[in-house]
Protein backbone atom coordinates (compact mmCIF):
# COMPACT_ATOMS: atom_id res chain seq x y z
CA UNK A 1 0.00 0.00 0.00
CA UNK A 2 2.99 2.32 0.42
CA UNK A 3 4.76 4.38 -2.20
CA UNK A 4 7.91 2.30 -2.65
CA UNK A 5 11.44 3.61 -2.28
CA UNK A 6 14.11 2.70 -4.79
CA UNK A 7 16.49 -0.23 -4.37
CA UNK A 8 19.41 2.21 -4.20
CA UNK A 9 17.78 3.90 -1.19
CA UNK A 10 17.34 0.56 0.57
CA UNK A 11 20.70 -1.03 -0.17
CA UNK A 12 23.23 1.74 -0.85
CA UNK A 13 22.13 5.09 0.57
CA UNK A 14 23.71 6.05 3.91
CA UNK A 15 22.25 8.59 6.32
CA UNK A 16 24.52 9.47 9.24
CA UNK A 17 23.03 11.86 11.78
CA UNK A 18 24.94 10.46 14.77
CA UNK A 19 27.70 13.05 14.84
CA UNK A 20 30.38 10.42 14.26
CA UNK A 21 32.62 11.52 11.39
CA UNK A 22 33.04 7.99 10.08
CA UNK A 23 30.07 6.18 8.58
CA UNK A 24 31.80 2.92 9.52
CA UNK A 25 31.96 3.88 13.20
CA UNK A 26 28.34 5.05 13.11
CA UNK A 27 27.34 1.70 11.58
CA UNK A 28 29.27 -0.24 14.23
CA UNK A 29 27.68 1.81 17.03
CA UNK A 30 24.28 1.06 15.49
CA UNK A 31 24.98 -2.68 15.68
CA UNK A 32 23.33 -2.77 19.12
CA UNK A 33 19.87 -2.64 17.52
CA UNK A 34 20.72 -5.62 15.33
CA UNK A 35 22.64 -7.59 17.96
CA UNK A 36 20.04 -7.40 20.71
CA UNK A 37 17.31 -9.44 18.93
CA UNK A 38 19.81 -12.29 18.47
CA UNK A 39 20.67 -12.53 22.18
CA UNK A 40 19.25 -15.33 24.26
CA UNK A 41 19.97 -18.32 22.03
CA UNK A 42 21.56 -19.78 25.16
CA UNK A 43 18.04 -20.14 26.60
CA UNK A 44 17.83 -23.72 25.36
CA UNK A 45 20.98 -24.58 27.33
CA UNK A 46 19.38 -23.48 30.58
CA UNK A 47 16.45 -25.80 29.91
CA UNK A 48 18.63 -28.78 28.95
CA UNK A 49 17.58 -30.77 32.02
CA UNK A 50 13.96 -30.53 30.89
CA UNK A 51 14.44 -31.06 27.13
CA UNK A 52 14.06 -34.53 25.60
CA UNK A 53 17.28 -35.71 23.89
CA UNK A 54 19.04 -32.51 24.94
CA UNK A 55 22.38 -33.27 23.24
CA UNK A 56 20.58 -33.20 19.88
CA UNK A 57 17.69 -30.78 20.41
CA UNK A 58 19.48 -28.01 22.31
CA UNK A 59 22.04 -27.31 19.55
CA UNK A 60 19.27 -27.45 16.94
CA UNK A 61 17.23 -24.92 18.93
CA UNK A 62 20.22 -22.58 19.33
CA UNK A 63 21.34 -22.62 15.71
CA UNK A 64 17.81 -22.79 14.33
CA UNK A 65 16.61 -19.76 16.27
CA UNK A 66 19.49 -17.62 15.00
CA UNK A 67 19.01 -18.77 11.40
CA UNK A 68 15.24 -18.25 11.41
CA UNK A 69 15.39 -14.91 13.20
CA UNK A 70 18.11 -13.70 10.85
CA UNK A 71 16.31 -14.63 7.64
CA UNK A 72 12.86 -13.44 8.73
CA UNK A 73 14.30 -10.26 10.27
CA UNK A 74 16.28 -9.44 7.11
CA UNK A 75 13.20 -9.86 4.92
CA UNK A 76 11.08 -7.75 7.26
CA UNK A 77 13.64 -4.93 7.47
CA UNK A 78 13.88 -4.82 3.66
CA UNK A 79 10.08 -4.56 3.42
CA UNK A 80 10.04 -1.72 5.96
CA UNK A 81 12.82 0.19 4.18
CA UNK A 82 11.03 -0.04 0.84
CA UNK A 83 7.90 1.36 2.54
CA UNK A 84 9.26 4.18 4.69
CA UNK A 85 8.66 7.88 4.29
CA UNK A 86 11.44 10.36 5.04
CA UNK A 87 13.73 9.41 7.92
CA UNK A 88 13.29 12.80 9.63
CA UNK A 89 9.52 12.24 9.75
CA UNK A 90 9.98 8.83 11.31
CA UNK A 91 12.44 10.07 13.93
CA UNK A 92 10.13 12.91 14.93
CA UNK A 93 7.00 10.78 15.10
CA UNK A 94 4.60 11.69 17.94
CA UNK A 95 4.06 7.97 18.60
CA UNK A 96 7.65 7.67 19.82
CA UNK A 97 8.11 4.52 17.72
CA UNK A 98 9.17 4.86 14.05
CA UNK A 99 7.78 1.44 13.07
CA UNK A 100 4.31 2.53 14.24
CA UNK A 101 4.58 5.65 12.11
CA UNK A 102 5.47 3.48 9.09
CA UNK A 103 2.30 1.43 9.65
CA UNK A 104 0.24 4.60 9.98
CA UNK A 105 1.71 6.17 6.84
CA UNK A 106 1.14 2.98 4.83
CA UNK A 107 -2.41 2.15 5.95
CA UNK A 108 -3.64 5.72 6.52
CA UNK A 109 -5.71 4.12 9.27
CA UNK A 110 -5.24 4.33 13.01
CA UNK A 111 -7.05 1.01 13.42
CA UNK A 112 -4.84 -0.65 10.82
CA UNK A 113 -1.69 0.78 12.41
CA UNK A 114 -2.86 -0.42 15.82
CA UNK A 115 -3.46 -3.98 14.61
CA UNK A 116 -0.08 -4.12 12.84
CA UNK A 117 1.66 -2.69 15.91
CA UNK A 118 0.25 -5.53 17.98
CA UNK A 119 2.35 -8.05 16.03
CA UNK A 120 5.73 -6.95 17.51
CA UNK A 121 4.04 -6.68 20.91
CA UNK A 122 2.84 -10.28 20.71
CA UNK A 123 6.30 -11.41 19.56
CA UNK A 124 7.86 -9.54 22.49
CA UNK A 125 5.36 -11.17 24.87
CA UNK A 126 6.30 -14.63 23.62
CA UNK A 127 9.98 -13.77 23.92
CA UNK A 128 9.36 -12.53 27.46
CA UNK A 129 7.79 -15.86 28.44
CA UNK A 130 10.79 -17.72 27.02
CA UNK A 131 13.19 -15.33 28.74
CA UNK A 132 11.39 -15.69 32.07
CA UNK A 133 11.49 -19.48 31.81
CA UNK A 134 15.17 -19.58 30.88
CA UNK A 135 16.33 -16.95 33.38
CA UNK A 136 14.43 -18.51 36.27
CA UNK A 137 16.15 -21.84 35.55
CA UNK A 138 19.51 -20.05 35.42
CA UNK A 139 18.81 -18.47 38.80
CA UNK A 140 17.71 -21.85 40.16
CA UNK A 141 20.97 -23.47 39.05
CA UNK A 142 22.86 -20.79 40.99
CA UNK A 143 20.76 -21.05 44.14
CA UNK A 144 21.06 -24.83 43.99
CA UNK A 145 24.82 -24.35 44.41
CA UNK A 146 24.41 -21.62 47.09
CA UNK A 147 26.02 -19.09 44.74
CA UNK A 148 23.62 -16.16 45.30
CA UNK A 149 22.04 -14.48 48.34
CA UNK A 150 18.98 -16.14 49.94
CA UNK A 151 19.77 -19.45 48.24
CA UNK A 152 17.99 -21.58 50.81
CA UNK A 153 14.73 -19.71 50.21
CA UNK A 154 14.96 -19.42 46.42
CA UNK A 155 15.94 -23.08 45.91
CA UNK A 156 12.43 -24.25 46.83
CA UNK A 157 10.72 -26.34 44.12
CA UNK A 158 6.93 -26.52 44.13
CA UNK A 159 5.87 -30.11 44.83
CA UNK A 160 2.79 -29.93 42.60
CA UNK A 161 4.20 -28.22 39.50
CA UNK A 162 7.86 -29.27 39.93
CA UNK A 163 8.84 -25.67 39.06
CA UNK A 164 11.18 -23.36 41.05
CA UNK A 165 8.27 -21.01 41.68
CA UNK A 166 10.14 -18.56 43.93
CA UNK A 167 12.86 -18.09 41.35
CA UNK A 168 10.21 -17.51 38.69
CA UNK A 169 8.44 -14.89 40.82
CA UNK A 170 11.70 -13.07 41.60
CA UNK A 171 12.77 -12.92 37.95
CA UNK A 172 9.30 -11.74 36.94
CA UNK A 173 9.38 -8.99 39.57
CA UNK A 174 12.80 -7.83 38.37
CA UNK A 175 11.51 -7.68 34.79
CA UNK A 176 8.64 -5.47 35.92
CA UNK A 177 11.10 -3.17 37.68
CA UNK A 178 13.05 -2.87 34.42
CA UNK A 179 9.88 -1.52 32.82
CA UNK A 180 9.63 1.14 35.54
CA UNK A 181 13.24 2.12 34.84
CA UNK A 182 12.24 2.93 31.24
CA UNK A 183 9.39 5.11 32.48
CA UNK A 184 11.72 6.96 34.85
CA UNK A 185 14.81 7.28 32.66
CA UNK A 186 15.34 6.14 29.09
CA UNK A 187 19.07 6.71 29.57
CA UNK A 188 19.22 4.29 32.51
CA UNK A 189 17.14 1.73 30.62
CA UNK A 190 19.42 1.89 27.56
CA UNK A 191 22.43 1.45 29.87
CA UNK A 192 20.88 -1.75 31.22
CA UNK A 193 20.25 -3.04 27.67
CA UNK A 194 23.82 -2.29 26.61
CA UNK A 195 25.10 -3.93 29.78
CA UNK A 196 23.02 -7.00 28.94
CA UNK A 197 24.85 -7.29 25.63
CA UNK A 198 28.21 -7.00 27.39
CA UNK A 199 27.27 -9.51 30.08
CA UNK A 200 25.70 -12.10 27.80
CA UNK A 201 28.40 -11.86 25.14
CA UNK A 202 31.04 -12.20 27.85
CA UNK A 203 29.28 -15.35 29.07
CA UNK A 204 29.34 -16.69 25.50
CA UNK A 205 32.94 -15.61 24.97
CA UNK A 206 34.55 -17.29 27.98
CA UNK A 207 33.64 -20.94 27.18
CA UNK A 208 34.67 -20.45 23.54
CA UNK A 209 38.07 -19.14 24.64
CA UNK A 210 38.46 -22.11 27.01
CA UNK A 211 37.43 -24.51 24.25
CA UNK A 212 39.93 -22.94 21.85
CA UNK A 213 42.86 -22.92 24.28
CA UNK A 214 42.32 -26.08 26.33
CA UNK A 215 39.11 -27.91 25.50
CA UNK A 216 39.96 -29.78 22.34
CA UNK A 217 43.16 -31.17 23.79
CA UNK A 218 41.27 -32.77 26.65
CA UNK A 219 38.17 -34.02 24.82
CA UNK A 220 37.94 -37.37 23.13
CA UNK A 221 35.56 -38.23 20.30
CA UNK A 222 33.19 -39.93 22.75
CA UNK A 223 32.85 -36.70 24.74
CA UNK A 224 31.07 -34.95 21.86
CA UNK A 225 27.37 -35.11 21.13
CA UNK A 226 25.75 -35.77 17.74
CA UNK A 227 27.30 -32.63 16.23
CA UNK A 228 31.02 -32.13 15.76
CA UNK A 229 32.65 -29.61 13.42
CA UNK A 230 36.09 -31.13 13.54
CA UNK A 231 39.32 -29.46 14.55
CA UNK A 232 40.15 -27.17 11.56
CA UNK A 233 36.63 -25.77 11.02
CA UNK A 234 35.93 -25.61 14.76
CA UNK A 235 39.06 -23.55 15.42
CA UNK A 236 38.27 -21.16 12.55
CA UNK A 237 34.71 -20.59 13.79
CA UNK A 238 35.96 -20.14 17.36
CA UNK A 239 38.31 -17.39 16.18
CA UNK A 240 35.57 -15.69 14.14
CA UNK A 241 33.21 -15.86 17.13
CA UNK A 242 35.78 -14.36 19.49
CA UNK A 243 36.58 -11.53 17.06
CA UNK A 244 32.88 -10.77 16.51
CA UNK A 245 32.01 -10.74 20.20
CA UNK A 246 34.97 -8.54 21.14
CA UNK A 247 33.93 -6.10 18.39
CA UNK A 248 30.34 -5.95 19.60
CA UNK A 249 31.29 -5.63 23.28
CA UNK A 250 33.59 -2.68 22.55
CA UNK A 251 31.12 -0.76 20.40
CA UNK A 252 28.17 -1.47 22.72
CA UNK A 253 29.88 0.88 25.21
CA UNK A 254 29.93 3.78 22.71
CA UNK A 255 27.30 6.55 22.92
CA UNK A 256 24.78 6.50 20.10
CA UNK A 257 25.55 10.08 19.09
CA UNK A 258 28.10 12.80 19.75
CA UNK A 259 28.64 15.24 21.29
CA UNK A 260 27.24 13.55 24.36
CA UNK A 261 25.29 15.00 27.24
CA UNK A 262 24.37 13.57 30.63
CA UNK A 263 21.17 12.14 29.12
CA UNK A 264 22.71 10.72 25.93
CA UNK A 265 25.86 9.17 27.42
CA UNK A 266 26.16 5.38 27.36
CA UNK A 267 26.51 4.27 30.99
CA UNK A 268 26.62 0.53 30.27
CA UNK A 269 30.20 0.17 31.48
CA UNK A 270 29.22 1.84 34.77
CA UNK A 271 26.32 -0.58 35.28
CA UNK A 272 28.53 -3.54 34.38
CA UNK A 273 31.26 -2.38 36.75
CA UNK A 274 28.66 -2.02 39.51
CA UNK A 275 27.46 -5.59 39.03
CA UNK A 276 31.02 -6.93 38.97
CA UNK A 277 31.82 -5.02 42.15
CA UNK A 278 28.69 -6.38 43.85
CA UNK A 279 29.58 -9.93 42.80
CA UNK A 280 33.17 -9.57 44.00
CA UNK A 281 32.17 -8.14 47.38
CA UNK A 282 29.48 -10.77 47.87
CA UNK A 283 31.87 -13.59 47.03
CA UNK A 284 34.63 -12.18 49.22
CA UNK A 285 32.55 -11.70 52.35
CA UNK A 286 29.78 -14.29 52.03
CA UNK A 287 29.64 -16.41 48.88
CA UNK A 288 33.10 -17.91 49.22
CA UNK A 289 32.01 -19.88 52.28
CA UNK A 290 28.70 -21.07 50.77
CA UNK A 291 29.33 -21.93 47.15
CA UNK A 292 29.45 -25.65 46.37
CA UNK A 293 30.81 -27.02 43.13
CA UNK A 294 27.84 -28.87 41.60
CA UNK A 295 27.94 -32.66 41.47
CA UNK A 296 25.28 -34.50 39.50
CA UNK A 297 24.02 -37.98 39.01
CA UNK A 298 22.70 -37.97 35.46
CA UNK A 299 20.17 -40.31 34.02
CA UNK A 300 17.36 -40.56 31.52
CA UNK A 301 13.64 -40.77 32.07
CA UNK A 302 11.40 -41.17 29.00
CA UNK A 303 14.12 -39.62 26.86
CA UNK A 304 14.48 -36.62 29.18
CA UNK A 305 17.91 -35.92 30.59
CA UNK A 306 17.77 -35.39 34.34
CA UNK A 307 20.36 -33.99 36.69
CA UNK A 308 20.05 -34.60 40.40
CA UNK A 309 22.40 -32.77 42.76
CA UNK A 310 24.05 -35.03 45.28
CA UNK A 311 25.84 -34.11 48.46
CA UNK A 312 29.53 -34.90 48.37
CA UNK A 313 31.32 -35.22 51.70
CA UNK A 314 35.01 -35.29 52.17
CA UNK A 315 36.48 -38.55 53.38
CA UNK A 316 37.88 -38.59 56.95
Amino acid sequence: MANKNTASFVFTEVTNETGWDSNGVAWLVGLISAVYPFLGYDAACHLAEEVPHASRNVPLAMVGSVAMNGLIGLAYVIVLLFSTSSLSTLLETPTGFPFMQIYLDVTQSRAGALIMSLVPVLIATAANVAGLTSTSRTLYSFVRDSAVPFSSYLSHVDERTHVPARSVVLVGALQILLGFIYIGSETAFNAVLSMAIIGMYASYLLPIVVMLLHGRQKLSTSDYGPFRLGRPLGIVLNLISIAWMCLVIVFSTFPGSIPTTASTMNYSIVVMAGWLLFGFVYYLFSGRGKFQVPHFVTGSSNGVLTGVPVEVKASP
